[in-house]
């Protein structure tokens, strides 16, 4: 008999110090396997074995301009002052907000597949 698997559901979004946030149950990737792009081949299996769609929306992109210049300009790793724009439909719920190399970038996800 196949191995349940628990689907993570949505959770509060309480954000550290520097604006940034992990969902509770979301797994430790390793460097690489879920390197704040979604694209490590572990973080990848761990989503389509979740059934979710996954929508990453970068700070520099999604912000005014005004506080993406804020971010980028400044000494300290802190996105607190920025909300990420959810992506259009029903569903989505906040995976993380982590920095990445080009910046803060927020994971949006949804269930696509029910189980």
């Amino acid at each position: 008999m196949p191995e349940e698997i628990e689907l993570i559901q949505s959770a509060p979004v309480v954000r550290d110090e520097y604006g940034m946030y992990e969902h509770p149950e979301l797994p430790d990737f390793d460097e690489g396997d879920g390197d704040g792009d979604g694209d490590g081949e572990k973080c990848k299996a761990w989503i389509a074995q979740q059934g979710l769609q996954l929508v990453l929306v970068h700070l520099e992109t999604d912000a005014p301009e005004e506080i993406a210049d804020r971010y980028f300009q400044s000494d300290e790793p802190h996105c607190g002052h920025c909300e990420p724009g959810k992506p259009e439909g029903d569903g989505w719920f906040c995976l993380a907000i982590h920095n990445t190399d080009d910046g803060p970038v927020c994971w949006w996800d949804r269930r696509v597949v029910t189980r």
